[in-house]
Order: structure tokens, then C-alpha cells, then sequence
């Protein structure tokens, strides 16, 4: 059964990160990049819910949130970068709670530069030691 949840988050990572993938490639505009940063929201979101179903697969107790998920990932070396992740917690929540035209700029550029890589590396690395 955590095998299954495991694969189903999985999935769900792996197609939101693709349609982030779709969204970056585009010309940057207002419209895309508010796009970009909604899709980020929601690919972060897929993303710390494939980690804790890895963790819950291999008997893992821990809190379903991003919050107890991303230390215990990191202490199992799933990902590489705690404060990086800890950064798009921070700009997840920022920019679904409000519109700021400054910090969109800032975020877009953000998830092109910073979250992309990690995103990515967590995919492969997701895909690499599943169950």
C-alpha cells in the first residue's frame, strides 16, 4: 500500500514538474509569469508529498507536511540542499497568500534559477531509490 501511494506521488510530481518545465520554456511575460508561479506552488506541493510517501514507504513516522518532511528527507540524503528547499516552503507560501508584483519577479526568478535544479535533482533521485 506505501509502495502505491509512493508511485502515485511520484507520478504527480513527475507530470506537475513537467507541465513547470512547459511554463519556463515559454517568453517571459506577466501572464507567463504568474503562470510559472502557480505552477511552482503546485509542483512544490506534489513534490514534498512524493518525499514524505518515499520516507512513509520505508516506515518512516513523521508529520504529513513540508515542514517535518523536508529536514527528514534531507537527513536521508534525498535531497541535497535543506535551505533550498527551505527557500521555496518560504516563496510557496509568500506567493499563495498574496500578489506583490516585486516579489513575482523575484520568485520567477527564483524558480528558474534555484528551484529547477532542485526540483529536477529531487526527481531523479526520487525515481532512483523507489521502492
Amino acid at each position: 500500500m506505501a509502495d502505491e501511494r509512493f508511485t502515485l506521488a511520484l507520478d504527480h510530481f513527475a507530470r506537475a514538474l513537467a507541465r513547470l518545465h512547459d511554463v519556463l520554456a515559454q517568453p517571459e511575460s506577466e501572464f507567463m509569469r504568474d503562470a510559472a508561479i502557480q505552477r511552482f506552488e503546485f509542483t512544490f506541493e506534489t513534490a514534498w508529498k512524493a518525499m514524505y510517501r518515499w520516507l512513509r514507504a520505508r516506515d518512516v513516522d513523521l508529520d504529513e507536511d513540508a515542514y517535518s518532511t523536508i529536514p527528514e528527507a534531507f537527513k536521508r540524503r534525498l535531497i541535497v540542499d535543506e535551505k533550498r528547499w527551505g527557500d521555496m516552503r518560504k516563496y510557496r507560501n509568500l506567493t499563495s497568500h498574496t500578489y506583490n508584483e516585486p516579489l513575482a519577479i523575484e520568485v520567477a526568478a527564483f524558480v528558474r534559477a534555484e528551484a529547477m535544479p532542485a526540483l529536477d535533482a529531487l526527481l531523479l533521485a526520487l525515481r532512483d531509490r523507489a521502492p
